[in-house]
């Protein structure tokens, strides 16, 4: 019988110390697994299970040693969940610090949107991951709760929960632990809590931890709107230009909050106020306050108990990179589709295969709508597979189509709202864009008629030409009314980019 063993290569010389006490407490009671007798030990851990992924014995080999003499004399250190967990026989546990909490499935603002929240965190925490929460979805305290006919306790009550659940995952036993293989210590709950500045439940998150012992499993930070700061800007402009007290006063900041009854609430509200706004969903003022006031509460706390801090999360998504025209947010998303989809592609090849997109490992322009229900073409990024065993659903088309997706994939209906598959019904009407090719009277050079790809959706109400849309896309301007493009090779068919040229019209009159 012949059997085989994996060979384990030796680690290379010890060259790793420490330079005091402190440090290599710290690595004791950390990230010291019980299979690592020194620091050399757990840097030859982890580099061996970073280079395990590699396709041969050889290279594998090569790249640990590489791995590890980066690390040696601490000239690169890992993230400390990679330091802890890399490599060890605990599979329960994450490589990553950080996350925010992905969103529930419908409902946010419900117990079961806010349990089902709870829940993500636990899992988190359990496998020694930071959770990162935004609380701006609860309805703000003493909001009436119509199905039970009481009034709410609020966002900031509410998160007692997770701080609770934090002290409880993270606690341990308390006792001095038997067991060989037990960590030195468990990894603290490290949670970032953030609620925007026009919640009505702000003025308690900024002073919460002035109570002693509350909310201590959280860093909190308070979300500080463009709009805000602009009038804490134009207060302090007034104050150096020695502006009355009455004048500073009369800049008031209103702490509002979506109205809870709207028909549209539980199926849209996931705390984009923006977004509320945009659709003209009413929105209730609980109660306005002077800007001065409320910014000199934020500093006051700080300054008395280190928190809250303040993030600007309006700029954040403006320098986001992947924001290219300010419609595209940070957000948690990531819907699935089967490997036989078809993707309409913007680079010429009108339609390919997700699971090809996925195997060519690139990120690829595609059509979509953005937030003003327009077709535009926007940049999938890392398609990729999966998992398998994902339960799916099949969606018919009374038109006889058929699409397959994960019951988390959403889809545009024709009244603007999106729906995950897993929640659409019998009668539910999609949008959708249908392309067609248009044969035009003009006879090219090569004797042939002038033929384009156009898109209009299914009621005929937007019409774009796909030449257009995609030079435009690729040479990232916006088109006017005076510029055309042509097609290099005369074959309206091809979009490929590169045979597409942006002219004027004069100049394009002279060159045919």
């Amino acid at each position: 019988m012949n059997v085989e063993t994996e060979r384990i290569p030796a680690r290379p010389p010890q060259t790793t110390t420490f330079e005091d006490s402190f440090s290599e407490e710290v690595w004791r009671t950390t990230y010291k697994d019980h299979t690592d007798q020194d620091v050399n030990d757990t840097f030859w851990r982890v580099a061996r299970a970073i280079a395990s992924v590699e396709a041969t014995e050889e290279l594998k080999v090569e790249w640990a040693e590489k791995f590890y003499d980066m690390m040696t004399d601490f000239k690169v250190v890992p993230g400390g969940r990679i330091l802890a967990n890399a490599g060890t026989e605990f599979k329960g546990t994450t490589l990553i610090n950080c996350f925010v909490l992905p969103n529930p499935k419908y409902d946010f603002d419900s117990i079961e949107g806010i349990l089902e929240y709870l829940k993500y965190q636990s899992l988190t925490l359990k496998s020694e991951g930071g959770a990162g929460l935004c609380a701006d979805f609860i309805r703000p305290r003493g909001s009436f709760i119509r199905g039970i006919g009481v009034e709410t306790p609020g966002a900031v009550k509410f998160m007692e929960l997770f701080d609770r659940s934090s002290e409880i995952i993270t606690a341990g036993s308390g006792l001095k632990s038997k067991n060989k293989k037990a960590k030195g210590r468990i990894r603290k709950g490290a949670q970032m809590l953030v609620m925007s500045v026009w919640h009505p439940d702000i003025i308690e998150f900024i002073t919460a931890k002035q109570t002693q012992g509350r909310l201590s499993k959280f860093n909190m930070s308070v979300n500080c709107t463009n709009e805000f700061m602009d009038k804490v800007l134009q207060v302090e402009d007034l104050r150096k230009n020695g502006a009355a007290q009455e004048e500073l006063d009369a800049i008031t900041w209103d702490l509002i909050f979506p109205d809870t009854t709207h028909e549209k609430y539980k199926v849209e509200w996931d705390g984009n106020l923006e977004e509320i706004k945009r659709k003209n969903y009413p929105i209730k003022i609980y109660q306005t306050v002077k800007v001065s006031w409320l910014w000199d509460l934020i500093i006051q706390s700080t300054f008395s108990r280190n928190e809250p801090g303040v993030l600007f999360l309006d700029r954040a998504n403006k320098f986001n990179p992947y924001n290219y025209d300010l419609t595209e947010l940070i957000r948690a998303t990531n819907p699935c589709l089967t490997g036989d989809t078809l993707v309409a592609v913007a680079d010429g090849r009108h339609h390919v295969s997700i699971k090809q997109l996925a195997e060519e490992g690139n990120d690829v322009p595609v059509y979509c709508y953005d937030k003003s229900g327009k077709l535009s073409i926007r940049t999938m990024r890392n398609p990729r597979i999966t998992g398998e065993n994902i339960p799916v659903y099949k969606i018919r088309l009374d038109d006889g189509n058929m699409l397959r997706a994960t019951g988390n994939h959403k889809f545009r209906l024709k009244t603007g709202e999106y729906k995950e598959v897993s929640g659409l019904q019998s009668g539910d009407s999609l949008e959708l864009m249908i392309k067609y090719l248009a044969k035009l009277d003009t006879i090219l050079p090569n004797g042939k008629s002038r033929l384009n790809y156009w898109w209009v959706n299914s009621g005929w109400k937007q019409n774009f030409a796909e030449h257009r849309m995609i030079a435009s896309f690729h040479n990232g301007v916006k088109l006017n009314e005076n510029q055309v493009v042509h097609h290099i090779d005369y074959d309206g068919m091809n979009n490929a980019p590169n045979n597409l040229k942006i002219m004027d019209k004069t100049s394009m009159m002279l060159f045919i």
